[in-house]
């Protein structure tokens, strides 16, 4: 079947994303400036000064934080509602006043955002203007990249926002599957590319037909992707975990890991230690190779067996939702 076939089987199959779930949204924003976006350390200090803050610091999903079924959170995002100034302050004092005060009551949270200070006038509460419509990230979002160079949609946590250059939609198990599918990239890439970039508008995804399925076909699609969000998640925390012992263990305070060590898994064991010498100045002792080189080798065949799964189910996903569109294999 080619792809002019195949599209049009697609459409015959269901309706546009946008009839059934809503038209896409992008991420909140803009933002009066990128000071509004901190790292955990800058929130934490925050909250510390003033506890009554930590509503107004909330996770934020950036583009570069989308991965293929899985997403995270590292930021927050400072969200000041409109009338906070008044409510916190009091009513009766200026912008001008109000920035005194934040001083005095929290001396991070001014500290952070005064280098952005000096682009805005001294008589507004610029900090206010940031107020998206929270409400609807209470529930999961499928989330994208808005510019991608590969297929990248997850599924957000309760309560995390979807940041610039991100776009969003309601979330569920199926809707996921049907996105990271093969089928559904297919069509996506013929509407989306535009040169070695995907522009993965709200508009162009609203576009994608979804199928319509029985309960039964809804729920296997379902299983299948959770499994491999879960087998993601898996492999994700796995690489987390070594990357981190491999910076405590050998790095010195403050140290980072680098990119050959954050792709340890690609690496053989003398290769890793050359790594870890370039990176940090110094070898593995010699007394602690041994146990090293096994924990590597155990680590490494544990994000390939992770891998194969996700290889097997993503495969039995393709075949699941190739059936519900009346498409044959579509590779």
């Amino acid at each position: 079947m080619n792809r002019d076939d195949t599209l049009a089987t697609m459409r015959a199959a269901g309706r546009p994303l946008a009839e059934m779930v809503g038209l896409p949204q992008r991420g909140v924003g803009p933002l009066p400036t990128a000071r509004l976006i901190v790292d955990k350390a800058t929130r934490d200090r925050i909250v510390i000064f003033d506890p009554s803050l930590a509503p107004h610091l909330r996770r934020v999903v950036r583009s570069a934080d989308v991965r293929p079924w899985s997403c995270d959170a590292p930021c927050y995002v400072i969200f000041l509602p409109s009338g906070w100034t008044a409510a916190t302050f009091g009513a009766g004092i200026d912008a001008a006043q109000a920035w005194e005060r934040m001083a005095e009551r929290c001396p991070p949270l001014q500290q952070h955002l005064a280098p952005a200070a000096a682009s805005h006038s001294p008589d507004e509460t610029w900090w206010e203007r940031f107020t998206p419509d929270a409400t609807i990230f209470a529930q999961p979002r499928i989330i994208w990249s808005v510019a991608s160079v590969a297929q990248r949609f997850a599924l957000t946590e309760p309560g995390w926002l979807a940041g610039p250059g991100t776009c969003h939609a309601p979330g569920s198990f199926f809707l996921l599957g049907i996105l990271m599918s093969r089928l559904a990239w297919r069509a996506l890439a013929v509407e989306c590319q535009a040169g070695k970039v995907y522009r993965l508008t709200p508009e162009r995804i609203g576009r994608l037909p979804i199928p319509d399925a029985t309960d039964a076909e809804r729920a296997a699609v379902e299983t299948l992707a959770h499994r491999i969000v879960t087998l993601t998640r898996e492999r994700a925390l796995l690489e987390r975990q070594f990357t981190q012992r491999l910076v405590k263990d050998f790095g010195p305070p403050g140290a980072t890991p680098g990119a050959r060590l954050e792709r340890w898994w690609e690496l053989e064991f003398d290769a890793l230690r050359s790594a870890i010498a370039a990176r940090f100045g110094g070898d593995i002792p010699a007394r602690f190779r041994e146990p090293w080189a096994a924990q590597h080798a155990d680590a490494v065949a544990r994000r390939v067996a992770l891998s194969d799964a996700i290889v097997l189910a993503e495969e039995a996903l393709n075949v699941r939702v190739e059936r519900l569109y009346g498409v044959g294999p579509a590779r």
